[in-house]
């Protein structure tokens, strides 16, 4: 295997173990800052090389293990560091707080050092192993952190593109084609500093292939496979009640009066929709609130949807209602661990306050659930409802979107406070709307309320932390791009491939 490169002046080795750790590091936190609110795209580029590279430096499978615990402590570290700020929220003290994030960012540390351990022993030193397979371990491994564990598809690689024209590809390969496409990339770099000259028609050729990458989504944007119907007026309601006021039972009246007053204001708007448990008591409990509210929009001729929590059985569901023109119920699928339900609730609850916060005795959906049903210029549309948590399941929001006319998606980000997690979740429903060319109206209640086009554009969006009303056009659309055509898991097979090829043949070799 070539020599490793050397800093300045040779006193310090590249493979240092010293030096790999901390360059691990460094790596790690480069994609956090590749996403929303730093929005640094080519950082995502530079970071998953920089992986690639520090791994491929490895002696040993266990000193890779190490490193790619390294970069992963880096990556969620900062990435999902918006744990502490929900912990906070509930006034969890701060040395426990500390404590239980770094033990959550560690854990999913652990993943990228299973990856890294991965690569160094069952491919490392085959032909082809870090062209093809450390991409396709990437890829592997960020599907894999989604439904491990009921999932956690947060800081996607794939995500960093949003806002590029190269973005609009998701519409055809989802946000993992994305992360496959950069990973890539991201190893001809690596292959170029590890084998120098003898790669540097690799890294031209990924160079050429991103770029016509961002003209084809130039060419074929998400809105180009789907058909443009009705453009209607709609208005995202923000509250900004405080988490820690929500559930208190002397704010039930005051919410009922925000909403009524929001109700209100709002007549030249075909759609009204309010936020996740905008109404904090079952609807046996608001009959007449209710009741007057579905009168309101059948006299405006206007749909509204609202959250609420509904129950059943002796089971709580978060749920969506429809009113006036709109009607039907959508109930949560996937519900947030620690936030909707606790796992181990026996031994966990009332061991501390986070334990025991309120709507975490949720149940999610017992039976698949459906569009919600809008009639509108004489005509039935449907809407694709997502509720917070869902909105990063990319394939849950492709089963919903490709029936329907328009995306609504509600949420609660008041737990995350003024952290990265309300910019990160917003990025990831804009990748939801190019995914499913699909525009998307947003509600939450404390912010980022938007409404989003079909190509991820946002059109309006309101401040965190204040009263709002986002009120704007939106298109309805129908039709289905590729993504939602041949979707679900098939982009899995050419990472598998990917891999088959670097066992095949089994002969080990000194190519990178």
């Amino acid at each position: 295997m070539p020599s490793a490169p050397r800093f300045a002046g040779n006193r310090l080795s590249a493979t240092n173990p010293r030096v790999l750790s901390v360059l691990a590091v460094l790596f790690g936190l480069l994609l956090p800052l590749a996403l929303a609110p730093f929005y640094l795209w080519p950082l995502a580029w530079l970071s998953i090389a920089g992986y690639f590279w520090v791994v491929h430096q490895a002696r040993s499978s266990r000193q890779a293990f190490w490193l790619g615990l390294c970069f992963g402590a880096g990556l969620f570290g900062l990435g999902i560091s918006w744990v502490y700020a929900s912990m906070r929220t509930v006034h969890t003290g701060v040395a426990l707080s500390v404590l239980m994030t770094t033990a959550f960012c560690l854990g999913f540390a652990l993943l990228s050092a299973l990856q890294a351990w991965l690569y160094h022993r069952f491919l490392a030193g085959r032909r082809g192993a870090l062209t093809l397979g450390a991409p396709a371990l990437w890829v592997m491994f960020e599907w894999l952190r989604s439904w491990l564990f009921t999932g956690m598809p947060w800081l996607l690689a794939g995500y960093a593109h949003t806002g590029t024209w190269f973005g609009q590809l998701s519409s055809l390969v989802s946000v993992y084609g994305l992360s496959l496409a950069l990973a890539l990339a991201a190893a001809q770099l690596t292959r170029l500093v590890a084998a120098g000259r003898a790669a540097r028609w690799g890294m031209i050729s990924a160079v050429l292939a991103t770029l016509l990458g961002f003209g084809a989504g130039a060419l074929w944007p998400a809105d180009h496979w789907t058909t443009a119907s009705d453009r209607i007026r709609a208005v995202a309601v923000q509250s900004n009640i405080a988490q820690t006021d929500k559930w208190r039972s002397d704010m039930l009246r005051p919410t009922l009066d925000f909403y009524g007053r929001q109700a209100g204001l709002h007549a030249d708007v075909d759609l009204m929709l309010w936020p996740e448990a905008a109404l904090t008591a079952r609807p046996e409990r608001l009959s007449t609130y209710l009741s007057q509210l579905d009168q309101l929009g059948l006299d405006r001729n206007q749909g509204i949807v609202t959250g609420i929590i509904n129950s059943e059985d002796g089971r709580f569901f978060n749920t969506l209602l429809g009113f006036g023109t709109a009607s039907g119920e959508y109930r949560k699928q996937h519900l947030v661990p620690f936030g909707e339900y606790l796992p181990f609730d026996a031994q966990l609850r009332g061991l501390i306050n986070f334990f025991s916060i309120p709507m975490s005795t949720m149940s999610p959906a017992q039976t698949p659930q459906r569009t919600m049903p809008w009639n509108y210029a004489g005509q039935t549309r449907q809407l694709a409802p997502v509720i917070c948590y869902e909105a990063a399941y990319p394939g849950l929001v492709r089963q919903l979107a490709r029936d329907s006319d328009l995306l609504i998606m509600v949420s609660n980000d008041a737990w995350f406070g003024d952290s990265l997690a309300p910019h990160q979740h917003l990025q990831i429903t804009r990748m939801r709307a190019i995914e499913n060319g699909r525009d998307i109206v947003r509600a939450t209640q404390n912010g980022i309320s938007a409404l989003i086009d079909a190509r991820g554009r946002i059109v309006q969006r309101s401040a965190q932390f204040e009263i709002a009303a986002v009120k704007g056009d939106v298109q309805l659309r129908q039709g289905i791009t590729p993504y939602q055509r041949f979707g679900g898991q098939a982009w899995l097979l050419l990472p598998v491939l990917m891999l088959v090829l670097c066992r095949w043949p089994a002969k080990r070799t000194d190519s990178v």
